[in-house]
């Protein structure tokens, strides 16, 4: 089962990775993978390296469709096992790629045997220690259901690198909870500069973050711990204690402590560490047009090149006096119209100049949303587009304009750049991500009552999020003919716009 006879070679051969490509992705030597290839160079499931390489792998298999191969070539060579996640499925990968993977499956097989301890058999009733990620998350599902409306649960983890939160049983639970319930989650996370093991939490919880469910600050250590450890405050009563040993061979021991003072005293040292800790980004109410006005100047007029995935379009695409029929039917006041007007001209003046000078925006738009549009004569969006808070349903003409004023871009802007997803992946929908490449990200969605914009700078954060655009934007292969392609596309929803509903206006940039 090694690494170097032929796992490796199976993956990067089916996926048809080159071994220049496999070392550009993990930033090491080209001649490191020879050497694993050739077998003069081994991978411990303990290194570092290897998780960085079975993150890589799991990615390009999940985006590729090809999980079942792969689950067939690990059962070919011994591996079999009913996975309930993908974290218990990339756990098998590991230990099928690594090099000493046939001593160390015995203990993962004590481990799936710890897993299936259920509550109620004799186990698990005579002690009150739980044991296992299945028995754990049973136990935190029950506790949570107890929980009121709008409870709080603080979370602290000494390190990035635990299994605890990656496990879909446990994320699921609270992920459910918090819709269900809104409940506040707090996460502090003490970091030692793992950035493998913390773009894997994030990516696990991508969608609480879109969402604006979760809170995540950090503060910065630089540990060696004998165990990993895992802290949920939940509500008043409950701190549940989570321990694991590094790179989770063994099964995790969760402890349940009711004992008030020493709840008491832990919620006092999460409020001390999380008055010391960094938010990983910033939560805006968009009721303030000072901050509205910023994000919109520093993502459209201020240098850098922006990438753009939006469940809409966009109105800075329409032509000023289309733009202006909009802000009027807001209602304001001459004063009130006029400078949001001249802020939305220069918005775009300066987009534009940003094009000119070699500025780079990549915009993804979706399908469904477009024939939406032409089908409704209407599009929902955030109103921060107009200066103002809450959402806007954009009228047939005011769709019309913004659609055209995207052809004509296209078609002058050699810097402008728009593809069309037939999908937009679910943690897209009813949002929009700017991203100033790798170096901010503002994210605005509009599913809840209160429309909320989550803004970050921190490079963890950012490049997660610049990862998952790369990924969806190459999938599309860019090129002259898919630009054709999307001008074509376009066209052809704003005929269907004009026929559906009866206009003949010719938007102008």
């Amino acid at each position: 089962m090694g690494l170097p006879a032929t796992s490796l070679k199976k993956v990067l051969d089916h996926l048809d990775i080159s071994n220049a490509a496999l070392a550009k992705a993990l930033s090491i030597d080209p001649s490191l993978v020879s050497r694993w290839l050739n077998g003069h160079r081994q991978i411990k499931l303990a290194s570092d390296t290897l998780d960085k390489l079975t993150d890589y792998l799991m990615r390009r298999i999940q985006h590729s469709n090809r999980a079942d191969w792969l689950k067939r070539q690990m059962e070919h060579d011994g591996i079999k096992n009913n996975y309930n996640s993908i974290n218990e499925f990339q756990k098998d990968f590991k230990v099928w790629l690594s090099s000493d993977g046939d001593s160390i499956s015995r203990i993962l097989d004590f481990n799936h045997r710890a897993e299936s301890i259920k509550p109620g058999s004799a186990a698990a009733s005579n002690t009150q220690m739980k044991t296992g990620f299945e028995e754990i998350a049973l136990f935190l599902k029950g506790a949570l259901e107890k929980l009121p409306a709008n409870s709080k649960i603080d979370i602290h983890l000494s390190s990035e690198d635990i299994s605890l939160l990656l496990q879909e049983s446990i994320s699921q639970t609270i992920f459910e909870s918090m819709l269900e319930k809104m409940l506040q989650v707090r996460l502090i996370i003490s970091m030692a500069n793992n950035t493998t093991a913390m773009s894997r939490l994030l990516s696990q919880y991508l969608q609480a973050i879109v969402e604006g469910l979760l809170s995540i600050s950090v503060v910065h250590s630089m540990t060696q711990a004998i165990t990993n450890q895992s802290t949920l405050i939940i509500g008043d009563n409950l701190v549940l204690i989570v321990s694991e040993t590094p790179k989770s061979l063994a099964p995790p021991i969760g402890m349940p402590v009711y004992e008030k003072s020493f709840v008491r005293e832990t919620k006092k040292s999460f409020e001390r560490m999380f008055n010391y800790s960094q938010p990983l980004y910033q939560r805006y109410n968009d009721g303030f047009s000072r901050n509205i006005i910023e994000i919109l100047y520093h993502e459209y007029a201020a240098p850098g090149n922006l990438d753009v995935i939006k469940d809409s379009i966009n109105p800075l695409c329409m032509s000023q006096e289309e733009y202006d029929r909009a802000l009027k039917s807001f209602g304001d006041d001459d004063a009130q119209f006029q400078w949001r007007s001249d802020e939305a001209a220069r918005f775009k003046s300066s987009m534009v100049n940003n094009f000119n000078n070699g500025t780079v925006f990549r915009e993804i738009l979706s399908l469904n949303r477009l024939r939406q549009i032409a089908e409704e004569g209407n599009c929902k969006m955030p109103s921060l587009y107009f200066m103002y808070a809450g959402i806007t349903y954009l009228d047939a003409r005011g769709c019309l304009s913004a659609i055209e004023g995207y052809i004509n871009f296209l078609k002058q802007s050699p810097n402008f750049h728009v593809i069309i997803l037939d999908e937009m992946p679910i943690i897209n929908e009813n949002c929009c991500w700017h991203l100033k490449q790798n170096m901010d990200i503002s994210l605005n969605g509009w599913t809840k009552d209160e429309h909320i914009i989550l803004y970050s700078n921190q490079l963890a954060l950012t490049h997660e999020f610049q990862m998952i655009y790369n990924d969806l934007w190459d999938k599309e292969n860019y090129s002259s003919g898919m630009r054709k392609k999307t001008i074509q596309t376009l066209q052809d929803i704003a005929e269907q716009l004009k026929r559906n509903h009866n206009l003949s206006i010719k938007a102008a940039v």
